[in-house]
């Protein structure tokens, strides 16, 4: 019996007809970012070599079309990103117009990870796929390290002969028709077989790595810059970020799900919140504990908003974004509470925005209104400011505010108050 079917078999049946119910109308296809995000860069897909030899790690690629002239000399910055969901449903595709955004604007390499999940992967599997990516970027000993840097050298190459040869206008137009048309390229790292001369030929700027997650990806964004110790845990966990790292490490947290002891259903509501279908609330309640069991959820990995902030990295740089409409707000709340109590109030910044519900900067704009629009047109402009300033070595006088930012539905535009979290 093939691995996928042992995964299937080993699943009950109300567990998986509720996972086909929740994925399948999440599910993204391809010819929507010909809508959703036409501006581009359009991603590529590489299936990373991970710690073990049994699997391979899908990651979305996306590089700014600068690099089809000239790679940064100094090395590329990157972002490395996790979509939400859960554990239990989401797709990198959903992230494409903020990674397609965040290489624009960054001028750098945005790497979406299709991490695994519930319930077919249990803890810790997410947070091991996470640290792998980290591992490919910063280890030379990784298995991952040459086999990323090639496929991005091979893609560049690939790209910069099509634009020679027809222009680039016409190969941007080529990837919509193909996105339409549910295609992808997928690049392949050159053989072992043939000549490693060019493995090397793309590289990282160590000093300008960047960490982004929505919701449950949040989660996975801040657990990567824990280093928890005994006695949180009985054996170390350290962070894939040396502790001697070289620069500051910001980490873009949207909405994040630091604490997983309460089930969807238990979570307060904020006033005013619409209250949500029991059918709905049910089937998250199922799945929710398909990725971590409910005995496990007190566990700093499963749950990092309890981690000490001991465990923090000193490096990590904390671009939070909270919505008010939101039953995960309250735990982001409590955990900025404890930063502030230790002291790390200087690396955090806070954009609490009035009026709008969890998920809403991932939606397509066409289902958004003027003033969901413009909101998050604003948390994602700020968001490349605060990489930029963490990138610059985060003075103290230049760190930008935190903020209560209140869209204004008449005039198109957003109020911002600054807030001391």
């Amino acid at each position: 019996m093939s691995s996928f079917l042992q995964k299937i078999t080993s699943v009950p049946f109300d567990v998986l007809w509720r996972t086909a119910l929740v994925r399948l109308p999440r599910a993204v296809p391809l010819s929507t970012l010909k809508w959703t995000s036409p501006e581009g860069p359009h991603p590529f897909v590489f299936k990373m070599p991970s710690r073990s030899s049994e699997y391979t790690i899908p990651l979305h690629i996306f590089i700014p079309p600068s690099y089809y002239d000239r790679p940064p000399s100094e090395g590329a910055p990157v972002l490395v990103d996790f979509h939400g969901g859960g554990f239990y449903l989401g797709s990198c595709l959903e992230q494409a117009p903020f990674c397609a955004y965040m290489a624009r604007k960054m001028d750098a390499i945005v790497i979406s990870v299709d991490y695994r999940m519930g319930p077919f992967h249990s803890f810790p599997a997410a947070i091991e796929d996470g640290e792998d990516v980290l591992s490919a970027i910063l280890d030379d000993d990784f298995p991952g390290y040459r086999p990323l840097r090639q496929a991005i050298a091979a893609r560049i190459q690939s790209e910069k002969a099509k634009i020679a040869n027809k222009g680039a206008a016409a190969i941007n137009e080529q990837h919509l028709k193909d996105l339409q048309e549910g295609k992808i390229e997928e690049v392949q790292a050159p053989s072992s077989s043939k000549s490693t001369s060019s493995a090397l030929t793309f590289r990282f700027d160590p000093s300008k790595v960047a960490v982004s997650g929505f919701s449950s990806g949040g989660n996975l964004a801040l657990n990567l810059a824990l280093h928890i110790k005994p006695p949180e845990l009985r054996t170390e966990w350290p962070s894939r970020f040396a502790q001697n790292h070289p620069a500051p490490i910001p980490l873009l947290l949207f909405y994040p799900s630091f604490d997983l002891r309460q089930l969807p259903s238990q979570r307060s509501r904020p006033e005013h919140m619409a209250l949500p279908s029991a059918f709905w609330t049910r089937v998250a309640d199922s799945l929710a504990p398909t990725y971590a069991e409910r005995d496990q959820t007190t566990h700093p990995r499963v749950s990092p908003g309890l981690a000490s902030l001991d465990s923090l990295h000193p490096a990590a740089r904390m671009f939070l974004v909270l919505c008010e409409l939101d039953t995960l707000a309250e735990q982001s709340k409590e955990w900025v509470d404890k930063v502030k109590a230790h002291q790390r109030n200087e690396h955090l910044v806070v954009e609490d925005v009035a009026n709008m519900k969890h998920g809403w900067t991932q939606m397509p704009d066409g289902w958004l209104n003027d003033e969901e629009k413009h909101a998050k047109d604003v948390v994602f402009a700020k968001a490349t400011e605060f990489v930029a300033w963490a990138w610059d070595g985060s003075p103290a006088k230049d760190k930008p505010e935190s903020e209560l930012v209140v869209p204004q539905k008449d005039a198109g535009t957003a109020e911002t108050t600054e807030i001391t979290p």
